[in-house]
């Protein structure tokens, strides 16, 4: 028997790729057909900047606090400097039994996607981080080296030979044990919460709309968020975004019965199409999704008027729309049996490529064979971050009185 061992290379894309890969695995974000795009383009209208991997708000200061504290270092020395700061912050954290720590499971490694690589866009778009002169925000190497230059250059005479722009805005001091060691809090200090506020309170909903955000006007009232994003309370302040919102919460329960259409017509081509013994778990679900979703699916959308949703957040693939209008057709007619929906879904799904489990191709047979339905969860709802920008909402309203 011969052996073999040998080195496989692996470019730092494939890498990247490969943790985003496990990551969305771990989070169990399920994209089948593309519903996640709907998903991002309602969340980044309502909250822009915000992201699933949020936690807390008070990220939005130590991020740009730990890139201060290199300033004047050079830019290798200071990179390696913030990663053994972001180690240290989540043990400080930790120790303090802080709930949303960004690397409190991999302390004391660096977490793949640390505070200065979550939070960044964020500080973008909510101001804290100045864009350039062609309004783009800068990237992170790029803030290391002005910072490494921000002592300038003086001529013989004392006087600077060149202006160093600070990246950030003017931010509160850090706080006194900013630079110990021991245990630190999510609290918000009153100054902390002020500028945060006043940051939150002036973020423009996305080009081309012409109005503040939904989170813009969250943070403006004070409001302390309640669990559903449907609550009354928040669609009375959304103003321009109120129509949306609605139709928005139509489209995430469409999404838990497109999802589980998705699962039940797995189930039926592994069956059916392969001749293999498969559970009817997904198909049996797929009853009880109508009944929980059917309603709200349908009570604003149409097949007739999507091109609402397209007002709302731009164009959709043809593949997704005919997938969405199709779908909505048959929950209002009722139906139960989604056999009939299995050439849309499988011309969604197409974007996979030789991933897809719906066609009846060799590789498809091949991916459906390894489908195991238990592993696969039930269809659920979109919920555009509601829950993250919730914690972040928590956070500036600071303790009930």
């Amino acid at each position: 028997m011969e052996s073999a061992f040998g080195w496989v290379s692996l470019t730092p894309m494939a890498l990247a790729r490969a943790r985003a890969q496990l990551s969305e695995k771990g989070q169990g974000v399920r994209d089948e057909v593309g519903f996640l795009l709907l998903h991002q383009r309602y969340a980044d209208r309502f909250f822009p900047g915000t992201s699933v991997l949020h936690t807390r708000l008070r990220y939005a200061l130590f991020v740009p606090w730990q890139f201060l504290d290199q300033a004047g270092k050079p830019s290798a020395s200071a990179q390696d400097a913030l990663k053994r700061a972001e180690t240290g912050l989540a043990k400080r954290l930790k120790d303090r039994g802080e709930h949303g720590v960004i690397g409190g499971l991999t302390w004391p490694q660096l977490a793949d996607q640390p505070p200065s690589s979550t939070y960044w866009s964020a500080l973008g778009a909510w101001g804290i981080l100045r864009r350039d002169e062609r309004n783009r925000v800068p990237n992170r190497r790029t803030v290391h080296a002005r910072l490494s230059a921000s002592r300038p250059t003086m001529d013989d005479e004392d006087r600077p030979l060149n202006e160093v722009e600070a990246p950030f805005v003017a931010l509160p001091h850090p706080p006194k044990d900013w630079s110990a060691a021991t245990p630190l809090s999510f609290n918000l200090r009153d100054e902390e919460r002020e500028f945060l506020r006043e940051r939150l309170s002036h973020i423009p909903a996305p080009e081309p709309l012409r109005h503040m955000s939904l989170l813009s006007q969250l943070a403006r009232h004070k409001i302390d968020p309640p669990p559903s994003l449907w609550d009354k309370a928040i669609i009375s302040l959304a103003g321009p975004d109120a129509a949306p919102l609605r139709r928005a919460r139509s489209l995430a329960a469409l999404a838990a019965i497109g999802r589980g259409v998705y699962a039940a017509l797995v189930e039926d081509r592994r069956e059916h199409l392969d001749g293999r013994e498969t559970p009817r778990l997904h198909r049996a679900q797929l009853n009880q999704l109508l009944k929980d979703h059917g309603a709200r699916a349908t009570s604003e959308l149409t097949s007739a008027n999507l091109h609402l949703v397209e007002n709302d957040i731009g164009v959709l693939t043809p593949q997704l729309r005919t997938l969405l209008a199709q779908t909505l057709d048959w929950v209002h007619e009722g139906a139960t049996d989604p056999t009939g929906l299995v050439g849309s879904y499988e011309a969604a799904e197409g974007r996979k490529g030789l991933r897809s489990r719906l066609p009846d191709t060799a590789h498809a047979r091949t991916r459906r064979a390894e489908w195991e339905a238990s592993d696969h969860p039930v269809g659920y709802p979109l919920h555009y971050r509601w829950g993250s920008v919730s914690a972040l909402l928590s956070d500036l309203r600071g303790p009930r009185s």
